[in-house]
């Protein structure tokens, strides 16, 4: 009489519907693990990328100075905070100063006369109402409105506060923030982080 192993009958009988639901969950599990710490990796990076260059704008702010004696106001400018944001809404805008560091004009076009003190733009990008662009994209194919901002954009986290529970998991707009203070001869360059949801444009 022919035997048959316990492994053979078990290879036989195959898995219960219950043993595969099992089995999908804690695949399923391990997926969504796997998944939220890559993003929270790349959120890391993306601070990290920003932090730096905020650090470079506070270079060329000290090289501007250095050289002008002057911190880069826009002509005519009273105003001693750039890049900060209101409801949502532009408040006032960076993009003059950036523009003077950037070694161009108002408008934008490229200035012979003037030097630029930060000389790699191509990370930074535009934010024009809603439409966000790469700065030099925009800069080659034509002028940037006054009212624009220059910065990053940004994947807001996730919160519990019922007022930027809106925001959560949007896509947003950090501008580079440049505070001046005059009387202390000193400036501040910041860029809002992905739990900053007053000083960020929310774009979606």
């Amino acid at each position: 009489m022919k035997k048959t192993s316990m492994f053979g009958r078990m290879a036989k009988r195959g898995f219960t519907l219950v043993e595969m639901m099992v089995v999908v969950v804690i695949l399923a599990t391990l997926v969504g693990l796997g998944a939220m710490g890559v993003a929270k990796t790349m959120r890391g990076a993306e601070n990290a990328k920003r932090s730096a260059f905020a650090r470079t704008v506070t270079s060329a702010i000290s090289a501007y100075k250095a050289e002008m004696d002057d911190f880069p106001f826009p002509e005519g400018s009273s105003a001693v905070s750039f890049g900060t944001v209101n409801d949502n809404k532009t408040d006032v805008s960076n993009v003059d100063v950036m523009m003077l560091l950037l070694g161009r004009n108002t408008s934008g076009k490229r200035d012979s006369s003037k030097r630029a003190y930060i000389t790699d733009s191509s990370m930074l990008y535009v934010c024009e109402g809603k439409r966000v662009t790469k700065l030099d994209e925009r800069l080659a194919s034509g002028s940037i409105a006054g009212n624009a901002m220059i910065g990053f954009p940004v994947t807001m986290a996730k919160t519990g506060v019922a007022k930027y529970k809106a925001m959560s998991g949007a896509r947003a707009f950090a501008p580079i923030q440049i505070r001046f203070d005059v009387e202390l001869d000193d400036c501040q360059v910041s860029i809002p982080g992905d739990g900053a949801f007053s000083s960020v444009i929310k774009l979606n």
